[in-house]
């Protein structure tokens, strides 16, 4: 029985390759897609759940009094939970550099993040040891871990322990640990970690180990606490006694926040040391999925259909020798699971040789992990189950469902007289997604275009920036500027703890006055050079900047800043005395005109500047527009010059800029690509339905002809009806694809207008490919010579 099903299933598709083909595809490619989003969604959700004790293990979050997010713990926090919380196993403080220069021998390497833990934090994860231990390797100063790859980056050799690393030209390292280079699912992606004991040495302010004050947003807490122990009541102790430890200018609560929940947490300020993904990102992927697949099972389902006139006769000579409808329909479940499953391999193929790419669209590492394995096995036969259960339900209720009788006198009809067909209603559907796809990829990159093209304030135009090694050392950077200065590719240079827009190194302080609610407010705190609101053009519009002559006691700021403290004039402001935490004064000596310091998806926000010239961290080096390489190669060899144990590394400030939008930046990609694969689906859909049709009006084409229709007619006979369709669509998913943009774009602060041309341009596409698509079997048939379409008759 198993050999005549298998048999007729294999002549049913052969004899229907046609359909069989344009079934395979569409499905191939919805289903490939699928395995590549399931490879993608899965990976991210996968981060640091591997390790031993992942259920217990958290990072804690710092959370201002207006609910702002930061990742940075005082160390007295970490402290506090070893010592006074009982619910706490263990806890622990990591910092990490951004940028470091290691000198093995001769040669300097530029490590992205060094990090500095005390020995248990590597008892708390899961690290495999290859040599040493967490507790004899960071246990003592001087002393650091590589990873494998990183040793033999160094030393040529793993053989790398007892060797010395010279950090940043201020202290001997021994190498006293190997562990294997950690997954790619997990935040902890470290190179080079040296002991705790080694940042107290060269950092002395890291031996306060009971402040609870501010500090460096590069210092980050995690905590394993005991079995049956809640969060919650963690996070209850530890609030109550940040209360006992803070003033109330620096107060300061404390959460806890899943280490397998870090990777999708975008509520905390920016991570430099890992990237994070949005949550709606995942979703949306996931929609994409689902959309794709339904498109392909829609597919299936018009052509199944369509040839379900085709196969009636066959249907009822087996009805009528005996088959019956548990058989009929077993029979075409199994020509539809062939199909889902053939599609489910070549779309296997599909997805392992695109992943990659789909990697460089989104900036992850999915394809060095291990796709294929056991989940990804059970994810193929649930998906091909459920596809064939949608795909091949209704043709099978169908087909197995015609009287023998009415379909052999010729009385066969699968629509209603007066009704909408399915086919129609099918076509619309697929129209219907392909369009809205369109619509949100039309919209997202006008978004984004918006994003890059928008005047923030500042002049971002032809400006590199590179750290500045040893930044409490004036005379260094001085003479940089002064060496920069004398290439004529090099325009102008300012230092400043960051540029005027960034993700890093910021600083928020709370500023006191009598106007702010309250009296106090978070403000970002910046700290430039003199020179710095001319070099990036931004107005003075009340006071003046600083001079040589002025103390460290004034302070410029910005016109939000000037508003919060009651002053529609920013002139006003000037002279007003602002505080700092509890007993730093400022004057206020000038307001600066408004500037974007963040994305596009945040307000304005207060700003207070000073000048501060031992906490310069970035030169921002204008260069001359017409001679970029030869200005790089200035910037290079001067630096290199005056900092010979450090690594160099530039970037432009636009690109910094635009990194803002990744995010988005990766979703248009993904919804471009998607949208053509959404249009590609439904058209291979309605070749098929075009094809149905000519053959079944084929006599009647031939009977036109003769009586002299042009080909122009016949086109335009077999064409408009799927226009409609086309048109229906249209109708249909201008308001699905309008609304859905308008609730995403309310997520920003400053966003474009919808705009009527982009409905215009999404119909517009998908009527044309509709017309393309229809025209080829069309004029085929038109151009046919009605002799042979009427020789039968």
């Amino acid at each position: 029985m198993l050999r005549n099903f298998l048999k007729t299933t294999w002549r049913s598709l052969i004899r229907n390759r046609s359909y069989a083909l344009i079934n395979i595809t569409g499905l191939t490619l919805g289903l490939g897609v699928a395995i590549v989003l399931f490879w993608i969604v899965r990976f991210e959700y996968s981060f640091d759940r591997y390790h031993a004790k992942a259920d217990r293990l958290y990072r804690i979050i710092s959370k201002d009094r207006y609910g702002e997010q930061s990742t940075y713990v005082p160390q007295g926090v970490v402290k506090a939970l070893k010592e006074q919380i009982p619910g706490v196993d263990d806890a622990a403080n990591v910092y990490g550099t951004e940028s470091s220069g290691l000198r093995v021998g001769q040669a300097i390497f530029n490590v992205k993040h060094v990090f500095f833990s005390p020995p248990q934090f590597l008892e708390m994860i899961d690290v495999e040891w290859l040599a040493g231990s967490a507790r004899s390797s960071l246990s003592q100063p001087g002393q650091v871990v590589l990873d494998e790859p990183t040793a033999r980056r160094f030393f040529n050799t793993g053989e790398a322990m007892g060797k010395t690393i010279r950090l940043n030209n201020q202290i001997d390292l021994v190498v006293s640990g190997i562990i294997r280079k950690m997954p790619v699912n997990t935040e902890f992606q470290f190179q080079v970690m040296a002991s705790r004991e080694t940042l107290k040495r060269i950092r002395h302010e890291f031996n306060r180990e009971e402040y609870w004050g501010g500090g460096d947003s590069m210092h980050h807490g995690y905590v394993v606490l005991k079995s049956g122990v809640s969060a919650a009541a963690v996070e209850a102790a530890l609030t109550k006694l940040a209360r006992q430890h803070q003033t109330d200018s620096s107060a300061m609560g404390y959460g806890l926040l899943p280490l397998s929940d870090v990777h999708r947490n975008t509520e905390s300020d920016p991570d430099p040391f890992n990237y994070v993904i949005a949550q709606w990102m995942l979703n949306t992927l996931t929609a994409i999925g689902l959309f794709l697949v339904l498109l392909a099972c829609i597919n299936f389902v018009n052509l199944a259909t369509v040839q379900a006139v085709q196969r009636s006769r066959e249907i009822a000579v087996r009805k009528v020798l005996g088959s019956s409808r548990k058989q009929l329909m077993i029979q075409f479940f199994g020509e539809t699971a062939f199909l889902v499953f053939a599609a489910i391999g070549l779309g296997g193929l599909l997805a392992t040789q695109f992943i990659q790419y789909a990697d460089q669209l989104l900036n992850t590492q999915v394809a060095q992990s291990e796709v294929w394995d056991e989940n990804t096995v059970a994810f193929l036969l649930l998906l091909g189950v459920v596809v064939t259960a949608l795909a091949g339900f209704y043709p099978a209720l169908v087909l197995s469902g015609f009287q023998p009788v009415k379909v052999l006198r010729g009385r066969f009809a699968l629509s209603r007289p007066n009704g909408i067909s399915l086919r129609s209603s099918l076509v619309v559907t697929q129209f219907v997604i392909a369009q809205v796809l369109v619509i949100c990829t039309l919209i997202g990159s006008k978004q984004i275009r918006y994003f890059y093209e928008t005047d923030l304030g500042f002049d971002k135009k032809a400006v590199v920036t590179v750290d500045v090694p040893d930044w409490g050392k004036g005379v260094l950077r001085e003479r940089l500027r002064r060496q920069l200065l004398q290439h004529p590719e090099i325009k102008d240079v300012a230092f400043a703890l960051t540029t005027p827009s960034s993700n890093h190194n910021w600083w928020w302080r709370t500023v006191h006055h009598p106007s702010l609610p309250n009296g106090m407010n978070e403000f970002r705190m910046q700290y430039v050079d003199t020179n710095y609101f001319h070099f990036f053009k931004i107005p003075l519009v009340a006071g003046r900047s600083w001079t040589r002559a002025d103390t460290n006691a004034v302070a410029v700021i910005n016109e939000k800043a000037a508003r919060d403290f009651g002053y529609k004039n920013p002139e006003k402001a000037i002279g007003e005395r602002v505080y700092l935490g509890d007993n730093q004064p400022f004057t206020v000596m000038g307001v600066v005109k408004d500037y974007h310091s963040q994305s596009l998806r945040s307000s304005i926000v207060p700003h207070i500047f000073l000048y501060a010239d031992w906490n310069f961290q970035q030169a921002s080096i204008r260069i001359d527009s017409r001679h970029p390489l030869a200005a790089l190669r200035h910037i290079e060899e001067e630096w290199k010059a005056i900092f010979p144990n450090h690594y160099f590394e530039s970037r432009f400030l636009d690109q910094d800029i635009r990194a803002f939008y990744d995010d988005e930046r990766k979703i248009a990609n993904f919804l471009t690509l998607f949208a053509a694969v959404g249009i590609l689906i439904g058209c291979l859909g309605l070749f098929g339905l075009v094809s149905f049709v000519v053959t079944q009006r084929t006599r009647e084409i031939g009977v036109r002809k003769v009586l002299g229709a042009t080909v122009t007619s016949i086109v335009s006979l077999l064409s408009k009806d799927f226009l409609k369709l086309v048109l229906i669509a249209f109708a249909i998913a201008v308001p699905i694809g309008w609304y859905a943009m308008h609730r995403f774009l309310q997520e920003y602060t400053y966003k474009i207008e919808i705009d009527g041309w982009v409905f215009a341009v999404a119909g517009g596409l998908a009527g044309l490919v509709a017309l393309l698509t229809v025209s080829v079997q069309s004029v085929k048939a038109a151009l046919t010579n009605p002799v042979k379409s009427l020789r039968a008759e």
